[in-house]
């Protein structure tokens, strides 16, 4: 499925920039964030990564038809994965290159939550689509 050769790729591209900006983060922004910054920074590799993987799982589980072929949830994944991480990247980049109050961060506060529920949304429908 043609699909799956998508959704197996965005997860793997998406565990290597999760690593790419892990080590941002750790050299190349240890000194410009302070510890909120990084924390969020942090929570954003965290989760592209764990989703990334979860992807990578899914697709498994998918060719080995213990889940239905249903694109949905996936798409709700990785939408919502590049919503919730990017925004709170762009938040810790904010926060230290431009007005802790400009405009950009102001509009990612609501982006997070967005993307968080639509993770949260890909994976409940992913437990319903379990096979029986």
């Amino acid at each position: 499925m043609k699909t799956d050769r998508l959704f197996l790729s965005l997860s793997i591209l998406g565990i290597a920039i999760g690593i790419l900006f892990g080590a941002f983060g750790a050299h190349a922004f240890k000194d410009l964030f302070s510890n909120y910054e990084m924390d969020i920074w942090n929570k954003g590799i965290f989760y592209q990564i764990s989703n990334s993987l979860g992807i990578m799982l899914l697709v498994i589980l998918r060719k080995n038809e213990l889940i239905k072929k249903n694109n949905l949830p996936f798409y709700l994944l990785i939408i919502g994965m590049v919503f919730f991480c990017v925004s709170l990247y762009i938040i810790s980049l904010t926060n230290v290159f431009l007005n802790p109050q400009h405009w950009l961060k102001t509009a990612m506060i609501p982006i997070t939550p967005i993307g968080g529920s639509m993770i949260i949304l890909g994976w409940i429908l992913i437990f319903f689509n379990i096979k029986k």
